[in-house]
């Protein structure tokens, strides 16, 4: 099998899709990556699979990876190694194929791969998110019932919030409601929401729900423009 047959193999596992879930071809400069965003370094060959995080890119050039403190056990990166590495920035899926230029561990480990001259991407998200911590109060059930909760990431279309109870079912309808600061004030926003996907109970004893933003009032939407500019300078 050729390189090129084994790199569309194992990229079909995340480019399947229609409509807004279709692969794109882009640039990698695109992708506007963050210092420290994971990344999957699947091996075309014989080589060990890594997970390593961003560090910097040289556009045209090469792009700079750091490898993880624990690398016992596992053959070390060689240069020629080729790699499927896959993420995702925010919005985006997306794959490419490099390859090993160099691998440096003086003081700390880390590789350079070869600048990818095309990008695979999917969009998954129509909107970034962004980390909050925010009290809200989640009414479901025809308002009959309240459940406090945190909102812990939020975009222009929806939210992750976590909850002691479950919230409802997939595709019940629910409201969002919580307060914060707008122009020195304090306002209160009710949001109307869709329950997307509701997440088993984890070690710290809590639910993560899904929700997806319905009609939502201008004034709030406005507001909502407003936190995520200012959560995403934070960040």
């Amino acid at each position: 099998m050729s390189v090129e047959d084994q790199i569309r193999e194992k990229r079909l596992i995340m480019t399947g899709g229609t409509g807004k879930f279709r692969v794109s071809h882009v640039e990698f400069s695109s992708l506007r990556l963050r210092v420290g965003t994971w990344l999957q370094m699947r091996s075309l060959f014989d080589a060990p699979d890594w997970d390593v995080e961003f560090a910097a890119a040289i556009h045209g050039k090469s792009l700079f990876v750091t490898l993880p403190g624990s690398m016992e056990g596992k053959r070390r990166l060689q240069s020629g190694d080729r790699y499927l590495v896959r993420g995702f920035n925010g919005t985006s899926e997306f794959s490419f194929s490099s390859q090993i230029l160099k691998v440096e561990d003086a003081h700390f480990a880390f590789a350079h791969l070869a600048y990818p001259d095309s990008v695979e991407a999917r969009l998954v998200r129509e909107a970034p998110r962004v980390t909050v911590a925010i009290p809200v109060i989640v009414m479901a059930g025809g308002a009959s019932r309240h459940i406090v909760g945190t909102m812990r990431d939020l975009s222009e279309t929806g939210a992750m919030i976590e909850l002691d109870v479950p919230p409802g079912g997939v595709g019940d309808q629910i409201s969002i409601s919580f307060a914060t600061l707008f122009n020195g004030r304090e306002v209160s926003l009710n949001i109307p929401a869709v329950i997307r996907h509701v997440h088993p109970l984890g070690v710290d004893g809590y639910i993560r729900s899904g929700f997806e933003f319905g009609n939502v009032a201008q004034n709030d939407k406005l507001i909502l423009y407003y936190l995520l500019f200012a959560f995403s300078r934070i960040e």
